[in-house]
């Protein structure tokens, strides 16, 4: 794992790296720094860049108010440039068949004021659509016997992010609507928290106090991995979920399988991984509703419903094309087989960037019809 994140953190770094001094080469094509603001501008933008590193540091290093002002910022000007990077590139296309077919004044500095400018305007947007949580309702028929009056009430959150941003206030609409949905089963697919845990073990208990008659039910997310497995379990724990790896659990007249994340698999099949698919495969009789964070899909595996998350419905427009590369289904429910289905939530909160384009947060209410047991 530490691997994988080391070569994560590299690549990102490069092509973070990248993007801002693509960023810096054009504003000084236009504006024509000189040598002094040259070089303040580029100690600003190096800063911008280890801004995540610079974050984690501060909040191991508890100085808290440090350390979110410098995410807010940070994370900002991250949504900024990469907006900008795309929306000058495509203006970049524009002007390169300019020249090959047109003819005219040159569009470079209109472009470049442009792309500034629908970057700012498209951040201020996603800023405040981060926060517009909506509800999204799903009717899921079955012929298994469920309890009376014949519907199960599932609610999904995903993807929430519990860290240096979003916390306390950040998450009161989320409790609000959780709360007003009414949920028989609670469910967490995954990424519930993210960051240094010490400053953010109170927020566990908010999310403890919310009531699901037949239970709260939980699987890791790569997220948890990050912040350090021991004490993302206490978390989760705290909160009040039952947390499943690789297990399962029977209530309300269905089967709930929890399949831990991929992050955390070493080479390998353990044990109690063939014990889980075995198990799996076998239970025939009840409706089965499988939980898992990353939208990786197993055919052959016998489910009727699985609950992922983890694309975030691509956050930030157009980088959705990028995650379809890994994850063909980003959002949305999919049937796969007769039968069998796949609900992909865009989650609630936010990785990186407290911003969304194009791609705002949810909870999934889920009522489940089935026949009534007389």
């Amino acid at each position: 794992m530490e691997l994988r994140m080391i070569i994560f953190l590299l690549t990102f770094f490069c092509v973070y790296g990248s993007i801002n001094f693509y960023f810096f080469f054009r504003a000084r094509s236009i504006l024509h720094f000189s040598g002094f603001l040259q070089v303040a501008i580029l100690i600003l933008l190096i800063s911008l860049i280890v801004a995540p590193v610079l974050v984690r540091l501060l909040e191991s290093l508890r100085y808290e108010q440090i350390a979110r002002a410098v995410a807010c910022i940070g994370y900002l000007w991250m949504a900024f440039v990469f907006l900008f990077f795309v929306i000058n590139l495509s203006f970049d296309l524009v002007r390169l068949l300019y020249k090959m077919f047109g003819a005219g004044p040159p569009l470079k500095t209109l472009f470049f004021g442009l792309s500034v400018l629908l970057s700012v305007v498209l951040v201020v947007y996603g800023y405040f659509e981060a926060q517009n949580i909506r509800v999204r309702h799903l009717e899921i028929a079955t012929e298994r016997i469920l309890p009376r009056p014949g519907k199960l009430r599932i609610v999904q959150i995903s993807d929430v992010h519990v860290g240096i941003i979003i916390r306390e206030q950040r998450l009161d609409r989320l409790l609000q609507l959780v709360r007003e949905a009414a949920p028989d089963v609670l469910v967490c697919t995954g990424d519930l928290l993210d960051g240094e845990l010490d400053n953010i073990m109170d927020n566990a208990e908010r999310f403890a106090d919310i009531e699901a008659p037949y239970g709260k039910f939980a699987v890791l997310g790569n997220h948890e991995y990050y912040a350090g497995l021991k004490r993302s379990i206490e978390f989760t724990q705290t909160a009040g979920f039952r947390l499943l790896r690789d297990e399962s659990f029977e209530v309300a007249d269905i089967m709930i399988f929890g399949e831990d994340d991929i992050t955390g698999r070493v080479p390998g099949t353990t044990k109690k991984s063939l014990e889980f698919q075995r198990a799996l495969a076998q239970s025939r009789d009840q409706f089965v509703l499988l939980l898992k964070h990353q939208p990786f899909v197993n055919l052959n595996a016998n489910f009727n419903l699985q609950l992922s998350g983890h694309t975030h419905g691509g956050q930030l427009y157009p980088f959705g094309f990028i995650v379809r590369l890994y994850f063909p289904k980003i959002y949305g429910l999919h049937e796969l087989a007769p039968g069998k289905l796949l609900y992909v939530s865009r989650g609630v909160g936010t990785w990186g960037p407290p911003v969304r384009v194009f791609a705002p947060p949810e909870i999934t209410v889920i009522d489940l019809i089935g026949k009534k047991d007389n």
